[in-house]
């Protein structure tokens, strides 16, 4: 009765009394947030997934205008300036011209560094933007990373979103041959990962592979590829794909 009042705008609840309710009708909170929602993802994560399909379209107009439509919905000025910053850096890997100033990176690292736990957001921004990043803010941030996320890797959602950020970190730190910090995050990984975290498995073989042959351990590409036909085989073609483009990109 008091759940029905409060959804149809007639009383308030205080937090910790919202909290009891929702556990009383044997709902999580990131569930009944959802209902709260109207079953939609938040604006913010829905951005993020059409960044994504403009991004492997190649679509750069498409990306453009999402910047240009952009309207500032968060609170804070801060948030907004980095939720856009996340589409500019999509934008900078389809035209190396568009232009990242050093200030916004400035900006970027500064928030990064200022926060102590990250959530989902946290993992979100750098995940999106650790390719304009220095080298040494990018190793500094990703260890940072691994301190920092680890009271929130119990929630399913977040362990999932950590483990992308880690596959992308090592594959980049691969692209940029500092081959000495990867193995800090491949251990960090493998500590994450269990029989259910399929992909994660997949993706991360395949990248100590490709370590393998770009620092000379291994002399051809025969087993790497033999490796994507394997996935492509086990009824997973999208990913397959995904790695043959990353391998061309590397070995090129």
């Amino acid at each position: 009765s008091q759940l029905s009042k409060f959804e149809n705008g007639q009383t308030m609840l205080a937090a910790d009394k919202l909290l009891i309710a929702i556990e009383g009708i044997n709902m999580s909170f990131s569930e009944f947030g959802y209902a709260m929602n109207q079953y939609q993802e938040s604006s913010f994560f829905k951005t993020g997934n059409k960044l994504v399909q403009l991004q492997a379209q190649k679509d750069l107009s498409g990306l453009k205008k999402i910047l240009t439509d952009y309207d500032d919905t968060e609170s804070s000025k801060v948030y907004n300036r980095l939720n856009k910053l996340v589409i500019k850096v999509a934008i900078h890997g389809l035209d190396s011209d568009y232009v990242i100033t050093n200030e916004e990176i400035e900006f970027l690292t500064t928030y990064l560094y200022s926060i102590e736990e990250w959530t989902e957001y946290e993992l979100y921004i750098f995940g999106n933007t650790m390719t304009i990043l220095s080298d040494k803010d990018l190793i500094f941030l990703g260890k940072a990373f691994v301190k920092r996320d680890k009271l929130y890797c119990a929630l399913p959602s977040h362990k999932k979103n950590a483990e992308i950020v880690h596959l992308n970190l090592i594959l980049i730190l691969i692209e940029r041959k500092k081959f000495h910090h990867i193995d800090f995050f491949i251990n960090n990984i493998e500590q994450l990962l269990t029989y259910q975290d399929m992909f994660s498995i997949v993706f991360l073989n395949f990248l100590k592979n490709l370590l393998a042959y770009v620092k000379g351990e291994l002399t051809n590409l025969t087993s790497i590829k033999e490796y994507i036909s394997m996935v492509e085989k086990l009824g997973n073609p999208t990913l397959a794909t995904f790695l043959e483009i990353i391998l061309e990109q590397i070995v090129i």
